[in-house]
């Protein structure tokens, strides 16, 4: 089993967990190929973590920049070009990994040579305290199912359809494996993505492989106080970006099914159409720039949503009675 992995971690003002995490992944029972440390010019202490490792002969690139880039998969491309390895390990600086997650990930990959995106289990972790339910738990309840809780080999776009592009299945970067052809033949960062652009990615490999899956918890994932994903204080722009995945799937996938396509709408693209302030009005004209079509019938299943809402209101209201 030969370590070719390359590890990218990308920073951002993570100082306070950045040891553990790079220490999780030089701690490796199969040891990465090499590391690559990136880092948006970080305001807290992060540089001076950084260079603790600077002489490892693991880390074999160290980038920081002098100017915030505003954006995470801008860093992520820094380091997909600069990797050699045969998989990539994109290891999210707050997060950190068991011991054993590139042994077994390897594994994986070796009795799944179709599969050029493998990922595991992660533990949710909310300040110092390991959650009893884990992301594969909180899946199978929500769908009612038990399909994380063993092993599964799936064609990519079947993933997409049944799972991924509806119900984001895949919960975090840092408990994936890609191989590294691939992800180099993709554009991560061709979209105006901040939050959910590594849905995007996933499923533009998925576009083009297939993906397998092991229940193991090999990740722990550090969610914000409340528990809540990184990203759900801002619904209307991560409505946005499920547009741009929507709009580049229907594009791309010629056998995208509409229950997929509908759920989509259902579980992430739900927004008031009133107020309308000024600001939403330009990333309106954004959406109908990329995609019409699909902006039309957003723009009018939300309309339909808040008719509904409005009359439901008024007539349950007390000048009915």
């Amino acid at each position: 089993m030969a370590n070719k992995v390359t590890v990218i971690i990308p920073n951002y003002n993570h100082a306070k967990f950045l040891r553990h995490r790079i220490d999780s992944v030089l701690n490796q029972t199969l040891s990465p190929l090499e590391i690559i440390i990136l880092d948006d010019c970080s305001t807290d202490d992060s540089i001076n973590v950084i260079k603790e490792y600077s002489n490892h002969p693991l880390v074999k690139h160290i980038i920081i920049n002098n100017k915030n880039s505003g954006s995470p998969f801008l860093q992520w491309q820094k380091g997909i070009d600069l990797a050699t390895g045969d998989w990539i390990w994109i290891a999210e600086s707050d997060d950190y990994a068991d011991e054993n997650f590139l042994f077994k990930m390897i594994k994986l990959a070796d009795q799944n040579p179709s599969a050029g995106l493998l990922y595991a289990n992660s533990a949710l972790v909310h300040g110092e305290i390991v959650q009893t339910k884990t992301f594969a738990d909180l899946k199978n309840e929500k769908l009612k199912t038990n399909r994380w809780s063993t092993s599964y080999f799936n064609q990519g776009i079947d993933e997409i359809n049944s799972v991924l592009l509806p119900f984001g299945t895949i919960n975090n970067t840092s408990v994936v494996l890609f191989k590294t052809s691939i992800l180099k033949s993709i554009d991560v960062n061709d979209k105006p993505f901040k939050y959910i652009g590594d849905k995007y990615v996933f499923i533009k490999i998925l576009a083009k492989t297939n993906i397998a899956y092991l229940p193991n918890t090999l990740n722990f994932y550090r969610a914000n106080p409340e528990g809540k994903p990184k990203y759900t204080t801002d619904f209307f722009h991560y409505t946005i970006e499920h547009f741009y995945i929507l709009s580049w799937v229907k594009k791309n996938i010629k056998n995208l099914s509409d229950t997929s396509f509908q759920k989509t709408i259902e579980e992430n693209c739900q927004f008031s159409i009133l107020p309308l302030p000024p600001k939403r009005l330009s990333y309106f004209y954004k959406m109908m720039s990329t995609d019409f079509t699909l902006f039309i019938f957003l723009f009018g299943y939300n309309l339909k949503r808040t008719l509904k809402k409005f009359f439901k209101g008024i007539t349950n209201s007390k000048m009915f009675y």
